[in-house]
This record gives C-alpha cells, sequence and structure tokens, in this order.
C-alpha cells in the first residue's frame, strides 16, 4: 500500500512511523508498507497514482501522458508554475514543463489505491492528464535538450487514428491557440491521404440578464465554443474575463458558466430521451430552453423578446402560510405524470425555466385563484415563481427529509430557502407529497431600479463542470468565496453552512450547493447595469443523506478528511475565511448547541417514520459529541 499524504499532520505521522520502521520511505513525501518491493519498482508500476497524488496541482503531460509510462527514465508533468526544477524518484526524472496558454485536461481514475495515513482509509487514485487532443501536440513539440518528450512519427499516427471525430474537427482551433501552428502543419501531414471531415455549420444563441444583452455564445464550425461580451456589458461573469483581446472564452467544452445551468440527473435523461440528443451534445441540450435562472435567457436566432414574462416573486410562502410545518392543500394545473413525454414536450414548448440538480422537479408558477393555491407549469408566457420537487421513487421520505433538515436550519438562524410541504388534489398524477421551494434568486419587484440578483454557484466559479462539482475542497471554496469578494459575514455563513452540513449528515455539500449572489444595480437611461454587492445566498439542498446511505462520506474534502470532522479541522478554515480560529470554533460549537435544543421539536413535526426519525436523530447526536 502506498501512503502520500495531504497535510502536515499526516506527514508527521507518517515520519515517526518511518523512523520506527513500520514503512519504507520510497522518496519525499511517499511511503509504503511493501518491504519486498524495490523502490524503483514500486515507482515504475505506480508511477501514476504517485504522481497524481504528490504533485495535485500539475498534470501528466507529453510522452508520459501518451503512453502512460516513462520513456528512458524520464516522466513529464506540465503546470501553470514556470520551473524547470526536476523532481528525483527511484529510477524515474520527472520533469516539470509550463502548461500551454489554454491547456486541456482530463482525469483519470486507476485501479490503484493510495492512503493518506496509517490508519486512513485507501481511496481510488486518480490523475490529471492531458486531453487526447492536446497529448497528440504535445508529442509534437519536439526539443533537442529532452528528447524524451516527443514520440515517433508512426505512435503519433496511432494516437491521432484514436481521435474522436470532434477533436479532429477542432485541431486546428486548438493549435491556433496555443500557438503550435507548426505542429498544426505536422499534424495535417500525418492525417493524409485520409481524407478530412466536413465541419457542421456554426450555431449561436445571445445571452441576456433580464433586458440586458451580456454577450453571444457560440458552437463553431469544428465544434468548439466561443463566448464574446456584448460591448456595453461590463460585469464579468466566472470564467469569463472581460477586457481581453479576442474572444472572453475559446475551447472545446462549454464554458463553466454555460456548462453549470444544465439540467442533471433525472431532468437530463428526459431531455435527452424526449429530444434525441447525443450523450456528448451540450449545446443541443443547452438550447432545449431559452429560460434558466436568475432571469437568464439564451435566445436563438429570430427570438421575439415580447414572448417573455420576467421572474418576480409575486406569490410568497410566508404570505400563504406563517406557520413553516403547515402542510399546504394546492391545485395542480400541471396535468400529466412527471415521467411522460408529454410532459417534457410541453415544457419544451411553453419554455419553462431548466433546472439543474439529480432529484424530481418542476419549475412552477404559484398564485391564489378564486380562493384556492394553484400550481401550474412556469415558462416564458408566465412567471417561474417556485421549485416543486417530488417524492422520489428510489429514496422513500426525502421530501420529508428534506422538509426538516431545511426547517432545522432555518430554526437554529441559518439562512434557507422558505419552503412548504404540499399536498395534491384527489385525482392528481403527482404521487405523495412534494415539497414546494421559494426561488430567492428573484426580486420582490420589477420595479425601476431595483436591485437584481445573479445567482453563480461554486462549480462555475472555481471553473468546474458538473461532474467535476465533487473534485475540490472546502479550503478551495472558501479561497474562492474571500477572493469574489465577500465579506466577513459572507464567510460567517459559509462556515455556518458547512458546519451544519457536517452535523446534520448531509454528504451532497458539493460545488453547485454553494453559491453567491451579485446584487445588480440598473442604472438609468438605458445605460448597462452595474455590481453593488456581493453575498452569500440562502441555503438549499439539504438533506440528511446518512439516513439513506450510512457511512456517507461528506462531498467535500476538509483538512484532507471527508470523515470524523473535528473542531480543529474546521479551524483549519481561518485563513481562507479571513476569521480567527476561536471565532471558528465559537460558532461551530454554537451551531452544534442550536442544533441539540430543536432538532426533537423539528422531527416530531417532519412526517418521517419512527424509523427514519430516530436514525436522523442518532446521526445528528453522534456528530455533534464527534466534535
Amino acid at each position: 500500500m502506498l501512503f502520500i499524504p495531504r497535510n502536515a499532520h499526516e506527514s508527521l505521522a507518517l515520519n515517526k512511523a518511518y523512523q520506527r520502521g513500520a514503512v519504507l520511505r520510497v522518496a519525499r513525501g511517499i511511503y509504503t508498507n511493501d518491504f519486498d518491493t524495490s523502490p524503483a519498482e514500486i515507482v515504475g508500476e505506480q508511477l501514476l497514482a504517485i504522481l497524481g497524488a504528490a504533485y495535485p496541482h500539475w498534470y501528466v503531460s507529453h510522452s508520459t501522458a501518451a503512453l502512460r509510462r516513462a520513456v528512458s527514465g524520464v516522466a513529464f508533468l506540465s503546470g501553470p508554475k514556470r520551473t524547470r526544477t526536476s523532481i528525483r524518484l527511484p529510477g524515474v526524472e520527472v520533469k516539470r514543463l509550463p502548461a500551454l496558454r489554454h491547456p486541456e485536461t482530463v482525469v483519470v481514475r486507476l485501479d490503484q489505491r493510495i492512503a493518506r495515513g496509517l490508519s486512513a482509509k485507501p481511496s481510488e487514485a486518480e490523475m490529471r492528464v492531458s486531453s487526447p487532443l492536446q497529448t497528440v501536440f504535445e508529442v509534437l513539440n519536439r526539443d533537442a535538450r529532452q528528447p524524451e518528450r516527443s514520440l515517433q512519427d508512426d505512435v503519433v499516427r496511432e494516437l491521432i487514428g484514436e481521435l474522436s471525430e470532434t477533436d479532429r474537427l477542432r485541431a486546428e482551433s486548438f493549435a491556433r491557440r496555443n500557438g503550435l501552428e507548426q505542429e498544426f502543419d505536422r499534424f495535417e501531414w500525418l492525417c493524409r491521404p485520409g481524407p478530412r471531415a466536413v465541419p457542421p455549420g456554426s450555431d449561436g444563441l445571445d445571452v441576456y440578464f433580464y433586458h440586458y444583452e451580456v454577450g453571444r455564445l457560440e458552437a463553431l464550425p469544428h465544434r468548439e465554443f466561443r463566448f464574446n461580451y456584448h460591448p456595453e456589458w461590463h460585469i464579468e461573469l466566472s470564467g469569463l474575463p472581460l477586457g481581453t483581446e479576442g474572444p472572453a472564452y475559446e475551447g472545446g467544452a462549454l464554458p463553466a458558466f454555460c456548462e453549470n445551468l444544465l439540467p442533471e440527473g433525472w431532468s437530463e435523461e428526459k431531455l435527452r430521451a424526449v429530444h434525441k440528443i447525443d450523450r456528448e451534445d451540450t449545446f443541443a441540450l443547452l438550447r432545449t430552453t431559452p429560460n434558466y435562472l436568475s432571469n437568464l435567457t439564451l435566445r436563438p436566432a429570430g427570438f421575439s423578446a415580447a414572448r417573455i414574462v420576467l421572474d418576480y416573486r409575486e406569490t410568497e410562502l410566508g404570505k400563504i402560510s406563517s406557520d413553516p410545518a403547515e402542510v399546504i392543500s394546492v391545485v395542480e394545473m400541471i396535468g400529466e405524470d412527471p415521467d411522460t413525454r408529454q410532459l417534457w414536450e410541453g415544457l419544451h414548448e411553453r419554455g419553462a425555466t431548466r433546472l439543474s440538480g439529480v432529484q424530481p422537479k418542476l419549475p412552477v408558477h404559484l398564485e391564489e385563484m378564486n380562493g384556492r393555491l394553484e400550481v401550474g407549469l412556469g415558462g416564458l408566457g408566465n412567471t417561474t415563481t417556485h421549485i416543486l420537487k417530488l417524492a422520489s421513487p428510489i429514496y422513500p421520505e426525502l421530501v420529508e427529509n428534506e422538509w426538516a433538515t431545511m426547517e432545522l436550519a432555518r430554526r437554529i438562524g441559518l439562512p434557507v430557502a422558505a419552503v412548504r410541504r404540499v399536498c395534491f388534489q384527489e385525482g392528481s398524477k403527482l404521487r405523495g407529497r412534494g415539497l414546494l421551494i421559494e426561488r430567492f434568486d428573484l426580486p420582490q419587484s420589477l420595479e425601476h431600479l431595483t436591485p437584481l440578483p445573479l445567482l453563480e454557484d461554486g462549480a462555475s466559479l472555481l471553473g468546474l463542470s458538473r461532474i467535476e462539482k465533487y473534485r475540490t475542497s472546502l479550503e478551495k471554496v472558501a479561497s474562492m468565496l474571500l477572493g469574489v469578494g465577500l465579506d466577513a459575514e459572507g464567510m460567517g455563513r459559509f462556515l455556518d453552512h458547512v458546519s451544519f452540513s457536517w452535523l446534520v449528515g448531509n454528504g451532497d455539500l458539493h460545488a453547485k450547493n454553494l453559491s453567491i449572489l451579485h446584487e445588480i444595480q440598473p442604472d438609468q437611461f438605458g445605460r448597462p447595469p452595474f455590481v453593488v454587492g456581493v453575498r452569500y445566498s440562502p441555503l438549499y439542498d439539504l438533506v440528511n443523506t446518512r439516513v439513506f446511505l450510512p457511512g456517507d462520506l461528506f462531498a467535500l474534502s476538509l483538512n484532507g478528511k471527508r470523515s470524523n470532522l473535528r473542531l480543529r479541522d474546521f479551524a483549519t478554515l481561518a485563513d481562507r475565511c479571513d476569521l480567527s480560529r476561536a471565532v471558528i470554533r465559537d460558532r461551530v460549537i454554537d451551531v452544534a448547541d442550536r442544533m441539540s435544543d430543536h432538532v426533537d421539536e423539528v422531527l416530531e413535526s417532519s412526517s418521517l417514520s419512527s424509523e427514519k426519525a430516530e436514525s436522523y436523530r442518532r446521526i445528528v447526536e453522534e456528530n455533534v459529541r464527534g466534535l
């Protein structure tokens, strides 16, 4: 077993174990309990796992990425730091090179396991490597001083032959963007005599925030994407820098801001099936609807702005029912089983707001009509004021669980989205109870100069795709939040969110469930809007996942750990949150104390079965004691 520590505490413990003779030191920061295999053999057999774990801020590149092994005893890493310092491992010299201007990488999971400490549970090893297209251009780039990093033409031809059609089509754009024109000439020569694919036609969507034009997203003929800001838009979106020469973005994947608008799980499967969208065609998935959260619209050519009714909170749950524990009776006007094709075709025709996340949910419009509450599908022609989450066929009592968790957070003073449980009229095709969540990313009115909220989640802000939302740490999230201007109050709310989620057993606090709200002020006389503030968003998607998945790990690591968190682990966020350790410890203890005071009364009102309620209570008690 390999042991590669991630922090000073784990490193000190392993060094002491080495001094006791309990483990063998392979190289600096790399240990093993295999005393029968030589260090050189261990490095040779597990090189990629070692590089991925020991050097997480670099990626495997050049010939090492192509062959997944060292060449003549030399391996290559690339990264943002401009250093030529080599790393000496037994039997291998690891050379570090500067990354390309616009690198493309992928994460590869390995069949090997690595532990972070002697008592730590081993986890599946993974590494970040150059994408297949980037690897081809890296091995085409020859350097007489480092001949091991390039490969012979016959090997490169094989690599080119393994490229997808999409990568072949966008090779020229990739080369131009990274200043590899000479390598592209060789790429074309090696591609002969095979015919080149005919590129598809280009397509585009104009991006609007309310009635302000933000910019244009284009699907290019070589199956890449480009984003340009509108000349009069001056607010930077995550991952799309303002003031750059040329486009704000160009690459082979949707920019993170757009990619994180896409649906996931249940919604995505329904959309792909109804519209016959290929798994890799993210642009087609994006354009299945023009309407997204925070009054963002993505408008194709010929789109009429007259069709749009902007969303605002016109019917608020707190005014309908002052008691959050009340189950509200609603008349649902949806009229279709959510699993049927007819409903999803109707959503497309209505231009209904697109929702991300994996749970069954629908965008809805709530209003009082003739003395009764009606819930219908939201769309371009009316407002989408709420999100309706439906009973899960996989996780019984999920609605009751989420209501209890959101209510517990509210009762201890945390800002949360307003929620109510709802029941439907007799004969409704919506089975079981639902959970109605009020959208907090809407203004209370659309009067002139009312601040307009724009929601951005942590995945977008960190430049991560939907599938990468678990591939970061809470330390990185904290640094990002501080970097976007969140003040001490906002950082404190982030800390409360994290500590509450750990104590309540919420194992799904990934980067998309951590968000901020930009407060954008419209200007007068038709001038562009400007940012007046940023704040941590209300909490949402809070669930005790351990009730359904015993032993569920925390979604994001803290102090290198995803289980058995202690006060000292939370204290490590002090520098990242710009708060003192004492303040952090006091806040975490305060959250724990208030949870203990309220959990019983919340569970009594939750409608959870006695078995689920007892499991919920036990998880909270164990985590509070464990601090």
